[in-house]
């Protein structure tokens, strides 16, 4: 079932619950979509395929999706205000419904792969896997200096070669320094415009998460992680 909620608080947001039918010790995948999507969150792809019922059959999870201002998006005061909201509703659903401690994940794409990023460097300890789609690390110098603090957490990023918007070398770059910082796991996959395109992607080829929600090995790989004993 669909919940909207609201955080009411100094970075205040409205986000989306998704309680699967067998709920007790199941998964958490935290989406953040990209600039400008917030009005149209019911639509995401990666909303979409993590609540279908085929993709909740394999893979029984919790979605939670906030719908992010791009006042927020803009500011990194606010989006770390948001970050701690997630992390304080994720440590609720683990108390009180029930989700698997152990496998927290995130994902998403362009702004909301620079949120994945953001997030996983913010609660490394928290955070069993991630999937970082063309993330907008141009916009944020920082999240690109503090990667060392995320290079436990197994991570896989995915990127169109041809993407106009972003450009390849941001998410190639990322790549080398986390395998330089001797990361545990770490993968890359670039996406030709055949396969964008196949996926339904624009020609911009910034849809990255249209690729990655059309290949069932990414959501396998990051539903198979479980976060390391401390």
């Amino acid at each position: 079932t669909f919940q909207k909620l609201s955080v009411k608080a100094e970075t205040s947001f409205d986000y989306y619950l998704y309680t699967p039918i067998q709920g007790t010790n199941a998964p958490l995948v935290i989406t953040f979509h990209g600039y400008g999507e917030n009005k149209n969150l019911p639509n995401n792809r990666t909303l979409n395929t993590l609540t279908s019922p085929e993709s909740q059959e394999s893979h029984p999870c919790y979605v939670l999706a906030p719908a992010v201002e791009d006042r927020i998006y803009l500011a990194k005061s606010e989006r770390d205000n948001m970050y701690s909201s997630l992390m304080a509703i994720a440590d609720n659903l683990v108390k009180k419904a029930g989700v698997d401690p152990d496998r927290i994940y995130v994902m998403g794409n362009s702004f909301g792969g620079l949120g994945t990023v953001e997030f996983t460097e913010q609660y490394p300890e928290a955070v069993a896997g991630a999937i970082v789609m063309c993330p907008a690390l141009t916009y944020s110098q920082e999240s690109t200096k503090d990667l060392k603090l995320m290079k436990d957490v197994p991570v896989w990023f995915a990127q169109a070669t041809n993407d106009n918007v972003i450009p390849i070398t941001v998410s190639r770059s990322s790549v080398s320094t986390l395998e330089a910082l001797g990361a545990k796991e770490i993968r890359f996959t670039e996406f030709t415009d055949e396969e964008m395109l196949s996926a339904g992607a624009l020609v911009g080829y910034h849809q990255a998460d249209f690729a990655v929600m059309a290949d069932e090995a990414f959501l396998e790989w990051l539903f198979s992680q479980k976060r390391a004993a401390n």
